[in-house]
């Protein structure tokens, strides 16, 4: 069975001994590379579609792996699993918004896990920012490829604190292109920065051939390019 290294890098998130709960767990693939591998002892594995369920229980048995049947659970986001039940909670391949209110829905469960792992579809930026105003730690933000997209991967854990203030509001777009993730993923991050970089001279072009008279707007713009720039070459300075 060949597997994306989006899934695969989920699994490397996980450390020895950790056991997990999958919400969301479609074909339950990041489960099954775990228990297969020995990393995790055990791995609940949680879908609202009784048919992605079924597909995750149809992966363990081509794959021949034994698990309690109590394992695999059928409901909406954490209303499956107990506090505190698994050391850690991955939530991949969900938009940002819908992470965000699996979270809050029972925000002081989520924060009884020792990990979240988060792998946004989109909105990453609104989510990082719910996740430290509301307490957690951003460790580790990285990247992986699956076929053409660069899938954003946050891993998170409790800081303690449970609300604090930002130092740039939630729109900035440091949330969307954190300084971390060049640490971790400079080759992937300098290829998405540099389309990002693209993306914004195209729409202010646009803007000016219209005669715009949003300056506001032309200034964040120039300011997010800025930026980008400087994550760019830090990336290249690594580099030499």
């Amino acid at each position: 069975m060949k597997l994306s290294k989006r899934i695969h890098k989920l699994a490397d998130m996980v450390q020895p001994g950790e056991t997990v709960a999958d919400i969301g767990t479609d074909h339950g693939y990041v489960p099954m590379l775990l228990i297969k591998n020995g990393i995790s002892p055990r791995a609940i594995m949680s879908d609202i579609s009784e048919g992605s369920l079924s597909k995750a229980k149809e992966t363990f048995r081509i794959c021949e792996l034994n698990v309690n049947e109590s394992d695999f659970r059928l409901g909406d986001g954490l209303n499956t699993i107990d506090a505190g039940e698994a050391d850690d909670v991955i939530i991949a391949g969900l938009g940002g918004y819908t992470i965000v209110e699996i979270i809050d829905s029972d925000i002081k469960k989520a924060r009884s896990f020792k990990k979240l792992i988060l792998q946004p579809r989109k909105h990453s930026g609104f989510l990082r920012h719910y996740l430290y105003t509301h307490g957690w730690d951003i460790v580790e933000d990285t990247l992986a490829p699956e076929g053409k997209f660069q899938c954003e991967i946050i891993l998170a854990s409790p800081s303690g604190i449970e609300e604090r203030e930002a130092a740039y509001p939630q729109n900035d777009i440091r949330w969307k292109y954190p300084e971390l993730m060049i640490e971790s993923a400079a080759e992937l991050a300098a290829k998405r920065i540099g389309w990002k970089i693209g993306s914004i001279k195209e729409q202010l072009c646009n803007m000016r051939a219209s005669g715009s008279k949003d300056s506001d707007l032309m200034n964040r713009l120039e300011s997010d390019i800025t930026y980008l720039r400087e994550l760019l070459i830090r990336i290249n300075t690594n580099e030499m």
